[in-house]
């Protein structure tokens, strides 16, 4: 079942309502295993511009290794990305007894990615050129990064319905998930 212009409008608007902490962005999201499946269109919608990120970031030298390598680690680390969380987070709901809550968290988490990376790839494509000074792209980083992980933790209190300091350990597992996906593409590069 394709996914329609309808369906990704609503589900980018609710992620678009999660990022102004308004609660109501849930309503947004099917609560279907169709619209489950569909939300991994999202890596599709990011896919072009994370490509971009790569081509620039391999043409500017921060890459050693050749273009054949580099596009087949980085490929596999970006399919393994938006797989490893869902997986792990899978037996974590479980645990905690928000089985039912589980397919909704990942069709918000899944569509929140494509906002969090209309912010942070522009950003990241302007430094790998040049145009931040490394201050002001730290800077900016951090604040971005800030941003994102109370935006994660909104969604995932709000779609799993648990307390905050549950969705922070969740949200941490999330972030600690992907370091050690980053770093271990990096040391195959």
């Amino acid at each position: 079942m394709a996914i329609t212009s309808g369906e990704t409008a609503r589900a980018l608007y609710g992620a678009y309502r999660f990022a102004l902490l308004d609660s109501s962005g849930l309503s947004y999201f099917r609560n279907t295993k169709g619209a489950f499946w569909r939300s991994f269109n999202a890596a599709l919608i990011i896919a072009p511009f994370y490509a971009g990120l790569l081509v620039m970031r391999y043409n500017v030298g921060e890459i050693s290794t050749s273009a054949t390598r580099f596009i087949y680690v980085e490929t596999i680390f970006y399919i393994i990305s938006w797989l490893a969380f869902p997986v792990v987070v899978d037996f974590l709901v479980t645990a905690i007894k928000r089985r039912k809550e589980y397919i909704r968290f990942i069709i918000a988490y899944n569509w929140a990615a494509v906002l969090q990376n209309l912010i942070y790839l522009p950003i990241a494509i302007l430094s790998v050129n040049g145009i931040f000074s490394p201050i002001s792209a730290g800077f900016l980083g951090l604040s971005i990064l800030v941003f994102f992980v109370i935006y994660t933790w909104f969604v995932t209190k709000t779609t799993l319905k648990i307390p905050g300091k549950l969705a922070a350990s969740i949200v941490a597992i999330d972030f600690a998930l992907s370091i050690l996906i980053k770093g271990y593409a990096d040391r195959l590069l």
